[in-house]
C-alpha cells in the first residue's frame, strides 16, 4: 500500500516536470522579430493620379516565436524620424506580403501629414502579434522617399445625429472625423441648449451604433449621450473607439498675429452658413486660427487652403476689412478670407 501511494506522487512530479519541459521548449528560445525585404531602403516612389490603380508590393520574412502560432502581421506608414507617434495602418493580414494601390497608399501618406507634391522622407514596419500575453515584435523600419499628390482625403467619420439638428443620421455636416484613422474621432460641433446625441458609423441607424455608457463612456446600442448645456455653444467631441470614451468641450475659435496687433479676434457661429466668421480690420501681417477651451490648438495653412496644427500664417498683405471664414464642418478644416 505504501508503493501504491508513493507511486502517485512520483508521477505527478514526471507530469509537472514533462509540462515544465513543454514550457522551456516553446518559451526558452529568443523570439526573431518580422524583417522587411520589400520595398527596398533609398526607393524614390512618386505617386501620381493617373497611375491610382498601380500598386506597390511590400513583403517581409516571418517573425519567429519559437513555437506554432498563427501571427497577425500590421503594416504601417509614417514621416520619418517620428518613432511612429503618428503611424497610419496600411493593412493586416495573416500572410507576409501584400499589396496596396497607388490611390491607397496616396490617401494613408496625406493622413499621415505628407505636403502634396513635395518629396518626403517615409518610413515603413511591420508589426507581428499573436494575443496580448505575447511580446509584440516590431521590424527594423524600412526608409523611402515619397511624393503624394494632391485629392481629396478619404479620412474615416462618424456621424452625429441629435436633437441639435433633428436626429438625421445622414446630415453631412454633423460629423467627427479620424484624423489618423486610428479609431479615435474628432469635430467641433454647434449644439442647441440640453442636446442629445448619439454616434452612428453610416449614415443611417443600424448595428455601428454607440450611445451612453455612463460617466464619459460609451456603449453599443447605448442610451442617448446628454450634454446638460443650458444655452446653445460650440462645443469639441472626442470619441474613442478604442477604449469606448467620449469627452465634449465648449470652445471658441479667434484669430491673432501680426494682422491683429496680438489681439484675439473671436469668430462667431453663422446658423446660416454652418460657419465661423468675422468681419474686422487687419493690419498687413499674418495670423493663425486659436482655439480655447479644449486643446488651445493652433491651425496654420497646410497646403492650399486646407489647415493644420501649428501649420504656416496665413497672409494678409494689406491694411482693409476683411471677412475671415473658418470651415469646421469636414476634416481637414479650411478658410477662406474675403475681402
Amino acid at each position: 500500500m505504501k508503493k501504491q501511494y508513493l507511486f502517485f506522487p512520483l508521477c505527478l512530479l514526471l507530469l509537472l516536470a514533462g509540462c515544465d519541459t513543454d514550457n522551456k521548449k516553446y518559451y526558452a528560445t529568443e523570439f526573431t522579430a518580422p524583417v522587411l525585404t520589400t520595398p527596398a531602403a533609398g526607393t524614390h516612389l512618386t505617386l501620381t493620379e493617373a497611375q491610382e490603380h498601380d500598386s506597390l508590393e511590400i513583403a517581409w520574412k516571418a517573425a519567429d516565436y519559437g513555437f506554432p502560432a498563427s501571427i497577425l502581421y500590421t503594416v504601417q506608414m509614417a514621416k520619418a524620424g517620428t518613432y511612429f507617434e503618428s503611424a497610419v495602418k496600411i493593412a493586416e493580414t495573416k500572410g507576409t506580403h501584400m499589396k496596396t494601390d497607388y490611390a491607397t497608399l496616396n490617401n494613408n501618406a496625406l493622413i499621415a501629414g505628407f505636403v502634396p507634391e513635395t518629396p518626403a522622407e517615409v518610413e515603413f514596419r511591420v508589426i507581428a502579434t499573436i494575443n496580448n500575453h505575447i511580446q509584440t515584435l516590431h521590424s527594423e523600419p524600412v526608409d523611402l522617399t515619397l511624393t503624394a499628390y494632391n485629392v481629396t482625403v478619404n479620412y474615416p467619420i462618424l456621424y452625429v445625429p441629435g436633437s441639435y439638428q433633428g436626429w438625421n443620421p445622414a446630415e453631412p455636416q454633423t460629423v467627427i472625423a479620424s484624423p489618423k484613422a486610428n479609431q479615435v474621432y474628432e469635430g467641433y460641433l454647434w449644439f442647441t441648449a440640453n442636446t442629445e446625441f448619439k454616434l452612428l458609423g453610416q449614415p443611417s441607424w443600424g448595428e455601428l451604433e454607440w450611445g451612453s455608457g455612463g460617466d464619459g463612456k460609451l456603449a453599443p446600442r447605448g442610451g442617448n449621450i446628454t450634454v446638460n448645456n443650458t444655452t446653445a455653444g460650440l462645443y469639441k467631441l472626442v470619441a474613442d473607439l478604442n477604449s469606448l470614451t467620449y469627452s465634449t468641450t465648449p470652445v471658441t475659435w479667434s484669430i491673432t498675429g501680426t494682422a491683429t496687433s496680438g489681439s484675439l479676434v473671436q469668430l462667431n457661429y453663422d446658423e446660416t452658413t454652418k460657419r465661423l466668421q468675422v468681419t474686422t480690420t487687419l493690419s498687413e501681417g499674418q495670423f493663425v486660427f486659436q482655439e480655447t477651451g479644449a486643446d488651445n490648438r493652433t491651425l496654420g495653412v497646410y497646403f492650399g487652403n486646407q489647415l493644420m496644427d501649428n501649420g504656416t500664417e496665413i497672409i494678409i498683405p494689406t491694411t482693409g476689412e476683411y471677412t475671415i471664414i473658418l470651415n469646421l464642418s469636414q476634416y481637414p478644416y479650411s478658410y477662406k478670407v474675403e475681402g
